[in-house]
């Protein structure tokens, strides 16, 4: 089972939306996904309670319990674990670190959220494990794109070359307890996760 941990020490930097969005593309490609929400805010509990399908399944549970879902979650045969992580919880957000395979670091392309991202490199070097930054909620042809991706690459991780847009398929979608490749199979939005899903399981 592949483990992938979505990590910001930042609030509102869409942890959760590429967290349950990312879950539902990889179902469609065939992994058996568990989403496991270790973020107080519950988010993506709040999201699954308001779908009519039964997946992919989400796991409310404290940092503490990480690892004992992990187990229970392999030996029911899911192939793909997301962890999502709490926003200003380090002690928390370095326990789930220490269990991913793949670590992925959202950012908004802003002042704030590039000033806050120091705070998860730390966390992704404690716990010795790859990590990726995927820029989030970028609008288009925005000049702070290109300084955006100049201050991410100088902390030596990869950046994933897909480029999530902003645009309200994503929060609509979260809204009505889908993804966005089920709320707008053909829409610009579904093309984004379908292509970031595809370079992260390669990145795998």
């Amino acid at each position: 089972m592949k483990k992938i941990v979505l990590l910001s020490q930042k609030g509102g930097s869409g942890k959760t939306t590429l967290a349950v969005h990312l879950a539902v593309a990889a179902e469609r490609q065939g992994q058996d996904v568990v989403i496991i929400d270790t973020d107080p805010q519950a988010s993506a509990t709040a999201w699954s309670e308001l779908r009519s399908s039964q997946s992919p399944d989400v796991t409310t549970v404290s940092p503490s319990d990480i690892e004992r879902v992990l187990e229970v979650s392999k030996t029911v045969g899911k192939t793909l674990a997301i962890i999502d992580t709490a926003p200003h919880a380090a002690p928390g957000a370095i326990k789930a670190a220490r269990e991913g395979d793949l670590i992925l670091i959202p950012c908004r392309p802003t002042a704030f959220d590039l000033a806050a991202i120091k705070a998860a490199v730390d966390i992704v070097n404690a716990a010795n494990k790859p990590a990726v930054f995927i820029l989030n909620s970028c609008p288009q042809r925005a000049p702070e794109l290109k300084e955006a991706i100049e201050i991410l690459l100088s902390y030596g991780f990869p950046l994933a070359p897909i480029q999530i847009g902003e645009r309200r398929a994503y929060s609509r979608a979260i809204a009505s307890g889908r993804a966005v490749t089920e709320f707008e199979k053909t829409g610009k939005a579904a093309e984004e996760i379908n292509a970031l899903w595809k370079w992260i399981e390669e990145t795998l």
